[in-house]
């Protein structure tokens, strides 16, 4: 015997099925904006102008370097003493940096780093040196508890955060040996156009970059750091 149901009993089903419609619509909307698209999954190129992001996101920094050719390693956190410390540090894994030492800084440092010298070192020490850079001198380690030198309100350097590094000067394929605390001031005239461009440069990928022309602090050394003041001297 067929059943006849109400008219408001068919109302009723009709609205659930629509109710029930709309509610899996939304479930797939929500499903497809929160999976990963193809674009998504692209490292970011290893350019200037993604630095600064990379600070924020040390995955697509580590994507972003090996994009490069630049293989890193996740450092160990520190924490301490005071204010001190990092985290998702990196160490830029030889031979595909010419530093006197390892180099463990925030990713977004090391980025900076490899752009510096790949872009600007290179082509610098063959303009004017008809060389190559074989060795860059580090002067002070990325991470330095410590405060500004120089200062007295005694406001943490960047080095507390692995933030920064100094740079004292080059080793160059001909044998020869060209530091800031020399060659400066009473370099060679190619020496001299050789820091000055390395210094130059520097400022596209750092946002603090300080030479002997900043202060007596700073007489035998570039500084190099990304953090809230922006100044190229």
């Amino acid at each position: 015997m067929l059943r006849v149901f109400p008219a408001h009993d068919s109302e009723r089903a009709r609205l659930v099925a629509s109710a029930a419609l709309a509610m899996l619509a939304v479930m797939a909307l929500v499903l497809f904006m929160t999976l990963p698209r193809r674009a998504d999954l692209t490292p970011a190129p290893l350019s200037a102008r993604h630095i600064l992001s990379f600070e924020h996101d040390v995955n697509a920094c580590r994507a972003a370097l090996a994009s490069a050719s630049f293989r890193t390693t996740l450092a160990p956190d520190v924490s301490g003493p005071g204010a001190c410390g990092y985290h998702d540090g990196v160490q830029v894994a030889p031979p595909f940096y010419p530093y006197s030492q390892a180099v463990v800084s925030d990713c977004a440092l090391a980025a900076g780093l490899m752009l510096w010298e790949r872009d600007v070192v290179a082509k610098a020490a063959q303009q004017h040196l008809g060389t190559n850079v074989t060795e860059i001198e580090i002067a002070g380690a990325p991470y330095q508890c410590r405060p500004i030198a120089g200062r007295s309100d005694h406001r943490l350097s960047e080095h507390a955060y692995a933030n920064a590094i100094d740079i004292g000067g080059f080793k160059l394929a001909n044998g020869g040996v060209i530091t800031i605390a020399r060659a400066w001031r009473n370099g060679a005239p190619q020496e001299k156009a050789f820091l000055r461009d390395v210094r130059g440069g520097a400022c596209r990928y750092f946002q603090a970059v300080l030479s002997p022309d900043y202060n007596r602090a700073h007489r035998s050394h570039l500084h190099f750091d990304l953090g809230r003041d922006k100044i190229c001297r």
